[in-house]
């Protein structure tokens, strides 16, 4: 996985939580996420933005619907970076900064790399 792979995935996460989010503020008790609703779904549509402004984004969504901090991707939130950060415990900051580590040495000995595979190995899924 190269760097345009890992960032398409997680633009792939982006978009796939914004459906989430999206479906919520649909709902008659959704009123109140629908201006981020909206604004998230300018952000799929123009994912050249995602890195400046989706992180004041996610922060202001999480501490205003704390409710989705378990359900944001904790990929994307790493990815992000930024006060994002702020949703994730040291201990998962940590294996994250590891993963990129192995990501980046990876890519400069021009090897392939897994992310979602070295997460689950990280993790000890595997």
């Amino acid at each position: 996985m190269n760097d345009t792979d890992f960032h398409q995935e997680q633009i792939a996460h982006f978009a796939a939580f914004n459906q989430r989010l999206q479906d919520y503020a649909a709902a008659p008790e959704g009123a109140t996420l629908i201006e981020l609703a909206q604004q998230f779904d300018v952000l799929v549509a123009n994912p050249e933005k995602i890195m400046d402004e989706a992180p004041a984004l996610v922060y202001r969504l999480l501490t205003i619907a704390p409710q989705f901090a378990q359900e944001f991707p904790r990929d994307l939130l790493w990815y992000l970076g930024q006060e994002c950060l702020h949703f994730m415990p040291d201990e998962e900051i940590e294996m994250f900064t590891r993963l990129d580590e192995q990501r980046r040495d990876a890519l400069s000995e021009g090897n392939t790399f897994n992310w979602s595979e070295a997460r689950a190995a990280a993790k000890g899924l595997q």
